[in-house]
């Protein structure tokens, strides 16, 4: 048995430990304080940690009795790269594997795409087939290691692809990924990579699957940091996020599942930003408002359904190019918000995000930065340590005021209406104009944008890596076309077509046209295609069959 397959053997046993309940002068604490009387406010509106509405904590102890997960993100070059890297972060004490794919390969673009060869691998992992995958994941028990997948429709079908080639049943699969496609149309993608209709249906589709076959596959929805980092206040991600979970539930309902069955599969997928206070609230105004709309508007019977999970991750758009050293400073304070706020894993930005794919130095300075403040800080030692500050409390309240507000706006117009009509991105860009006016005018001060900008700073150090295994792995690629059963390749697809075009749920379908390596540029081709959509959204490439 290799070193590396030990290493990721043993990530399963791995977590950040809570080293003492004692301050750091040695004062014993409690896991939660309390109000010395609980009257039906409280019991209404907070309840004490683990308990309805949760807004105090999804668990009575909090960190004390489940740490967060401690993830950083890898994916640059090939998937032999992206292992190496993957390698160095558990070696530093990672205990998570989360991947992110490059842009093609979440657009679901192939590597040999005439108008994309230089991007490839660039900003992410590029995984266009099943043995890419493999190659990744050569010696990971998906049935035992938790993968989590930067990554919206193709995710899914690609890792169950390898976990069923390998001869495991579909029930065993363990992972995450996040099937939101909304967030795509609105966060860069546009109506004619994922039209709004075209999309949701994609994300109904894979959380009905997983939900079914895959209990043990976790789901990233709402994918709200891309939400966020595109135009939203942190009331406007409780309600666009709750506007998607609602429309989704619906749907899943319509097709005979329970919120019950659903929600527990469900992890909110939120930022953390700069405002340490206005953080904490948000967090605390979500676990409530979701806690009461799944139990209210959903008839939910079961505690885990009105228990979120919140999955953060550190904004990346509040970092600054200029003296990046600084962003030190904002993800730290960033991290220590979704603490208290109560998060249930953790991902820091890397202090060289804005300059460049973040360096294995500042991926371990990330894992260090979580490390202390897990021992030194005692960021896990109390549940809601601002739970009763009159600051918090009212500004729990606002958020969730301002959030339920917007909500209804956007569910009086229909979700899927406000977003193919242009409304959302509308009320996201006018977040965005607000900011920069103030920006400009020097109302809202940035360190190293706006003010205390150095004038004279040596350039960065920027990450690098030999593009030589990017261009083999190209290579292998086109070779893979020639050299694959092109019966079975045609038939797979086919059939994908055929299952999209009758109107049923395509995942089985995509997965066992991955283990008969089609790439995925020509499975989710296939499904627009099915669709009514042109085979290739950037118009240079057609179907490679006929599908009658």
């Amino acid at each position: 048995m290799s070193e590396t397959t030990n290493l990721f053997e043993s990530v399963e046993n791995v977590e950040i430990k809570l080293s003492r309940t004692k301050t750091w002068s040695g004062l014993e604490t409690d896991p939660a304080y309390f109000p010395k009387e609980k009257d039906d406010a409280y019991r209404e509106n907070l309840g004490d940690p683990g308990s309805y509405p949760f807004t105090r904590g999804a668990y009575p102890q909090m960190y004390r009795s489940r740490m967060w997960t401690l993830r950083n993100i890898v994916g640059y070059g090939s998937p032999e790269d992206t292992r190496q890297g993957l390698e160095m972060v558990l070696a530093s004490g990672g205990t998570g594997v989360s991947i992110v794919p490059d842009p093609l390969t979440t657009q679901s673009v192939d590597p040999d795409h005439p108008a994309f060869g230089p991007e490839v691998g660039l900003e992410g992992c590029s995984l266009p087939t099943l043995r890419d995958a493999e190659r990744l994941l050569d010696g990971v028990d998906l049935a035992k290691v938790d993968t989590a997948w930067h990554w919206a429709a193709m995710a899914y079908p690609l890792i169950a692809s390898v976990h069923v080639k390998r001869g495991q049943p579909l029930s065993t699969l363990q992972g995450s990924n996040m099937p939101d496609m909304l967030q795509q149309t609105l966060c860069g993608w546009g109506k004619h990579l994922v039209p709004a209709e075209f999309g949701h249906r994609i994300a109904v589709d894979e959380i009905e699957f997983s939900v079914r076959n895959s209990p043990k596959w976790a789901l990233g929805m709402p994918q709200a940091y891309d939400l966020r980092e595109r135009g939203l206040s942190p009331a406007g991600e409780i309600a666009l996020g709750m506007a998607m979970i609602n429309k989704t539930m619906e749907d899943l309902i319509d097709r005979g599942l329970t919120v019950d069955q659903v929600a527990p599969s469900l992890a909110w997928v939120s930022t953390s930003d700069i405002d340490f206070f206005e953080e904490i609230a948000k967090f605390r105004a979500l676990r409530r408002y979701w806690a009461r709309t799944m139990k209210e508007r959903f008839a939910s019977q079961d505690v885990r359904a009105q228990r979120l999970r919140i999955a953060c991750h550190t904004s990346g758009k509040s970092l600054v190019y200029k003296q990046p050293l600084n962003n030190l400073t904002r993800t730290a304070i960033q991290g220590l918000a979704a603490l208290c706020g109560g998060v249930q894993s953790l991902e820091a930005c890397t202090f060289d995000e804005p300059v460049c794919v973040p360096t294995h130095e500042a991926r371990e300075l990330a894992t260090r930065q979580q490390q202390i403040l897990a021992n030194e800080v005692g960021a896990a030692r109390v549940a809601d340590p601002f739970g009763g500050s009159y600051y918090i409390e009212a500004l729990t309240d606002q958020v969730e005021a301002e959030a339920v507000a917007m909500l209804t706006r956007i569910e009086k117009i229909g979700l899927i209406e406000a977003i193919a009509s242009g409304q959302i991105e509308q009320m996201m860009d006018d977040f965005n104009f607000d900011l920069q006016r103030e920006m400009d005018s020097g109302e809202r001060i940035m360190v190293g944008v706006n003010q205390f900008v150095p004038e004279d700073e040596p350039s960065p150090t920027r990450f690098k890596f030999d593009r030589t295994n990017t261009y083999a792995h190209i290579r292998r690629f086109s070779e893979l076309k020639q050299q694959r059963d092109q019966g079975r390749w045609s038939e797979s697809l086919k059939h994908v077509h055929n299952v999209v075009r009758d109107g049923n749920n395509p995942m089985q379908a995509m997965i066992d046209a991955f283990v008969a390596d089609a790439s995925i540029g020509e499975i989710w081709g296939t499904v627009r295609v099915a669709y009514g959509h042109a085979f290739d959204p950037y118009g240079h490439l057609q179907a490679p069959l006929s599908y009658t």
